[in-house]
Order: C-alpha cells, then sequence, then structure tokens
C-alpha cells in the first residue's frame, strides 16, 4: 500500500535522494506496483525508514497538500 507524504516532505525527501519520481525507476517495478495497490497514482517513490538491520527498501507513495491532524 502506498504511503503518504506531503508535497514538502517529498522535496526534501527526493533533494537527500530518498525519493524521487516514477519515471526513474524501471518499468516493470512500475507495472508491478500498480498491479499490487490500485490506489497508488504511479508518480512518485520513496525508500522506507531502517529496519532493524539498517535496510531500506524502495516503495510507492502518493502526495498530498495536507498533513494529517490528529488529536
Amino acid at each position: 500500500m502506498a504511503d503518504t507524504m506531503t508535497r514538502p516532505e517529498f522535496e526534501l525527501a527526493a533533494h537527500l535522494g530518498v525519493a524521487g519520481v516514477a519515471t526513474a525507476l524501471a518499468p516493470a517495478t512500475v507495472e508491478r506496483w500498480r498491479e499490487a495497490d490500485p490506489g497508488w497514482k504511479g508518480k512518485h517513490w520513496a525508500y522506507t525508514e531502517p529496519d532493524d538491520l539498517g535496510a531500506r527498501r524502495l516503495h510507492p507513495v502518493n502526495l498530498t497538500n495536507r498533513t494529517n491532524v490528529q488529536s
């Protein structure tokens, strides 16, 4: 399932090299993600936070103009 990021979060992540546009990915990756997650808009990706071993993985993300406010 695609995560959601705000545009400022994405721009910072892209600047740091841990996010980007889907056109930078192999077409097979984009196709696989679209099949696995129909809710993904097919435009952006990011790395996950490091797991217990320090590994990051590519995953699909959608951008939003709003931040989630939790009460």
